[in-house]
């Protein structure tokens, strides 16, 4: 029989993925390099998703047609390993999005569903492919794994938890082992299989007990948990501080002591695992490493499973899913697409390539919720990241909820989203160095692709500084992810009234000429999604606006501790009665899901590693030069909407297009005689519009130069809508008596591919109105683009888009709103300011 032998008694055949760890590196790896640029950003997610594809075609490549397996590629049947292999592959084409519907799939599962449990390391990974394709026939067998799985654990009927082996009868089990028999488990908890709350505690006492004692390697967790083990290992720690927190994410009964009927928690913050975890997280942040181990596929699906968990974007400093996406490419066959290494178990391809395959598709998942991370913090020498002012048990004040957010994001992606995949991480800007508004406004294009900022906590928040004081860094960042788009979320912990007093300054702060106030009962937020008397509760929501829209959404009750606790959570099951112990926290749930629905206007979010290329409004800039384009905005008295529509439209035309622009935009009232200037106006209603006389006399001065003006609708809900789309066409009559209001034809010039870059100008995703006028629809659709228009001899002198498209152009977008999507946006607004330019 063939075998492959790695290290002094540990042999390695198909379907194996044992190895045993290399020694931590003496000294920690050198700091990450700098932040790629924009334009590699945007490379690189198309090189993701080459990469993605080139692996899944290459595991087809090497599936039995007839068997549906991948057993045999590598080695032989070994020591009855068989079926390790096939899972892992099915397990990566499943993450990589195909079905079973797909034959390979269907096979492979067909083929997995035949095996009767033998080994740990199938049987986990048995579990982790079925419940990932969701078929509820699989059940019975994920159970049936996961009682196997619970027998085979070694000293757990004697109350000390010592691991597991493959198994081998022995007394002493093995990190490598230990960790995929736990993400069997808690992938079978995830169909819906029952695993008790004793393992779980049993888990996260093994790992407690088993992490290294306070001496230099203080953190870490060795292979075997033996003297004899020669000493601590970086895989095996990743593999420690994950098994805590899938432990503590599996048990049924939380420790917080919430009383359901206030949402205050009597052990807020405390969980058994805090100081283990944050050893464990430092320790790995000090000798962070991609080359880790026996296999380096092996480690980094290590590190993506380590960085999703725990939530975090950056490991230490490192950006761990972009980093290891650079560094996985260069290890793919461009030809085969399989990714490989010439040493030890990573020569074996379809391992490899599944690892591979794994970390790229799970951690592009796009990311629907960001956790701010706040409070202060230092640096030692060590490089290591340490929180200051930690409560006595271990509470931080920025997460005293550690699955409030996951399970936010669970609950919106069932209820909102249907079932599409999506991630939450914590976003830290304290493990960065943003010294300059470059730096900062490239940090916000990346972080604005996640919709949602949740910021909650216990205390004052340190970072809001004095008054007359500048904005900090973090203040910055949460100010320019706002006017780019993004929507803060936030929440009192246990009703907290420092952080209340606190976030309300901060928001002083940020936003001076706006105020959180009360949301009314007619506000979009009380029926995005759910129409419930019961979120009535929490009737004591505040909300800023900003522009077109409400752009923070706080809650001052406590909301948190009920999102904490999957037992709250409305989901597949019938409501709870009013009155009983979960409904209001059922309301919890629902509540947030309404804000999620609003703040996103139900949009999915883009993969990660997308980054939104924004323009700088501090970037020098003289005015018009000759020649260069500026365009200006009409003011009609109600301030002015979506400021930064037109900066985003001239950064993209400039970037796209080549053009020569000013990205100054001067904001003119129509009866100044500065308007004559320019020859490119743009109008963005949310009220209704009047034209005295000689603001019609300058402008139709303008027009009928060669001038053109583009106006459209705000999204600022129904009735302010109906209000200025009624009062514009009552403007243009008064402009051109004579010319009427018309859709612009299909055929038409403005469309063309030629005038477009070579794409016409054919669909658009947009809300509009529904059939019975009753309101906007729920999801954004595909239509064909509609435009009206004014022409004056044999040009459009007026475009008018009845449906928002500078709110779009400024990143905002909510579930009320009836308007385009972002990208549809840009497409237009550029189209007609192209067509402005045709002589």
């Amino acid at each position: 029989m063939t075998r492959l032998i790695l290290s002094t008694g540990l042999v390695v055949g198909l379907g194996v993925l044992v190895m045993l760890p290399a020694a931590a590196p003496a000294q920690p790896p050198p700091r990450p390099p700098p932040p790629v640029p924009r334009k590699a950003d945007e490379e690189l997610v198309e090189r993701v998703r080459k990469g993605i594809d080139g692996g899944v075609r290459f595991l087809k490549s090497k599936q039995n047609r007839t068997t549906g397996n991948w057993e045999g590629i590598v080695l032989n049947f070994f020591v009855n390993m068989e079926g390790g292999t096939t899972a892992l592959a099915t397990l990566a084409l499943l993450n990589a999005g195909l079905t079973e519907k797909d034959e390979s799939v269907r096979k492979a599962l067909d083929y997995l569903r035949t095996l009767p449990p033998q080994k740990t390391y199938v049987v986990g990974l048995q579990n982790l492919a079925l419940a990932e394709a969701r078929q509820p026939k699989d059940l019975p067998i994920i159970q049936r794994n996961a009682d196997w799985l619970v027998d085979q654990a070694i000293g757990l009927r004697s109350g000390k938890l010592e691991g597991w082996s493959y198994p081998s009868g022995g007394t002493l089990g093995d990190g490598s082992n230990t960790q995929y028999a736990l993400l069997g488990l808690y992938a079978a908890k995830q169909a819906g299989a029952k695993v008790d709350d004793r393992v779980w505690r049993a888990i996260l006492e093994h790992y407690t007990r088993t992490q290294v004692k306070p001496t230099n390697t203080t953190g870490a967790w060795k292979y075997h948990n033996s003297p004899l083990d020669p000493g601590v290992s970086f895989t095996m720690t990743v593999a420690g501080v994950c098994g805590l927190r899938i432990a503590g994410m599996g048990l049924d009964e939380s420790t917080q002591g919430l009383d359901p009927a206030t949402g205050v928690a009597a052990n807020c913050g405390v969980y058994a695992e805090n100081d283990a975890v944050a050893r464990g997280m430092n320790w790995i942040a000090a000798n962070f490493s991609f080359d880790s181990g026996k296999s380096i596929f092996y480690n980094v699906y290590g590190i993506e499973r380590l960085g999703r968990l725990s939530g975090e974007r950056f490991v230490g400093r490192y950006d761990w899913y972009r980093e290891g996406c650079e560094y996985l490419l260069r290890a793919q066959d461009p030809g085969t697409g399989a990714f490989t290494k010439n040493r030890g178990i990573d020569a074996a391809e379809v391992l490899s390539t599944s690892f591979a395959v794994l970390f790229l598709t799970k951690g592009r998942t796009p990311v629907l919720v960001s956790k701010f991370a706040w409070g202060a913090s230092r640096h030692p020498a060590s490089g290591a990241f340490q929180e200051v002012g930690v409560g006595p048990k271990g509470e931080v004040s920025w997460n005293r909820k550690h699955n409030d957010c996951r399970h936010l994001v669970e609950f919106a992606s069932k209820e909102l989203f249907k079932g599409a995949p999506l991630a939450w991480q914590v976003y830290d800007p304290r493990r960065q160095s943003l010294e300059t508004d470059q730096a900062i406004l490239n940090e916000v294009g990346v972080l604005v692709q996640s919709p949602v900022l949740y910021l909650n906590g216990h205390g004052a928040i340190p970072f809001v500084g004095l008054q007359g004081e500048g904005l900090t860094t973090q203040e910055k960042i949460l100010q320019k992810y706002v006017e780019e788009g993004g929507f803060i979320f936030a929440e009192a912990c246990c009703g907290d009234e420092t952080f209340t007093k606190s976030f309300r300054a901060l928001m002083k702060r940020l936003f001076p000429a706006n105020e959180l106030r009360p949301l009314p009962e007619s506000h979009a937020i009380w029926t995005a999604h759910f129409r419930d008397p019961g979120l009535a509760q929490f009737a004591g929501l505040e909300g800023l606006e900003k522009g077109c829209r409400t752009v923070v959404a706080f809650s001052p009750r406590p909301m948190a501790g009920y999102w904490e606790e999957h037992k709250y959570m409305p989901s597949g099951r019938p409501p709870s009665p009013q009155g009983s112990p979960t409904y209001r926290g059922e309301m919890a749930y629902k509540v947030a899901g309404n804000v999620i629905a609003y703040a996103t206007g139900l949009e999915l979010p883009k993969p990660r590693l997308t980054r939104t290329v924004l323009v700088d409004p501090n970037a020098p800039d003289r005015g018009p030069r000759r020649g260069q384009f500026q365009p200006a905005q009409i003011r009609t008295g109600e301030g002015e909407p979506a400021p930064a529509a037109l900066r985003n439209l001239m950064g993209h035309l400039r970037d796209k297009y080549r053009l020569e622009v000013s990205l100054k935009t001067e904001a003119l009232y129509p009866g100044d005689d500065a308007i004559f200037k320019h020859k490119f106006l743009y109008l963005h209603g949310r009220k209704q519009v009047e034209f005295a006389e000689y603001d019609v006399e300058n402008l139709k001065a303008v027009l009928q130069t060669g001038g053109l003006l583009f106006a459209d609708a705000s999204c600022n809900g129904i009735a302010a809508w109906k209000q200025f789309d009624e009062s514009f066409r009552r403007a243009c009559v008064k402009l051109f008596p004579d010319a009427p209001l018309q859709v612009i034809p299909a055929d038409d010039p403005l469309y063309s591919a030629k005038l477009n870059g070579g794409a016409p100008l054919t669909q658009v995703r947009c809300r509009r109105e529904k059939a019975d006028g009753s309101g906007p629809e729920t999801e954004l659709r595909s239509y064909a683009p509609y435009l009206e228009g004014v022409k004056v001899d044999g040009r459009w002198a007026i475009i008018y888009s009845k449906y928002d498209v500078g709110c779009a152009l400024e990143g905002h977008k909510s579930a009320d709103c009836l308007g385009h999507d972002r990208e549809s946006a840009m497409r237009i607004a550029s189209a007609v300011v192209l067509y402005s330019l045709r002589r």
